[in-house]
């Protein structure tokens, strides 16, 4: 294992709470278990398609409908006029 650091976080007295009750019945430390979290969500060192940016912008959607594609490229269905 990689030689390990100590780390402050801030979290508030709930997820604490949650974290704690977790790392008990998975019958580890809490460090242990917000260790597997945050590999577990972070992306691979390195690995960057593109993606996370345009994640990133997602917000920026938020009040678009979604719409059928179909209907968007090539119009209505002939049953549908």
């Amino acid at each position: 294992m990689a030689r390990m650091r100590r780390i402050n976080i801030v979290i508030g007295s709930e997820l604490d709470d949650r974290l704690e009750r977790e790392a008990e019945l998975r019958g580890m430390s809490k460090s242990a278990l917000v260790r597997e979290c945050v590999e577990e969500r972070l992306p691979p060192p390195g690995i960057d398609n593109g993606l996370r940016r345009i994640g990133a912008l997602s917000y920026l959607c938020d009040d678009v409908e979604p719409a059928d594609i179909d209907t968007e490229l090539y119009g209505p269905l002939e049953a549908d006029k």
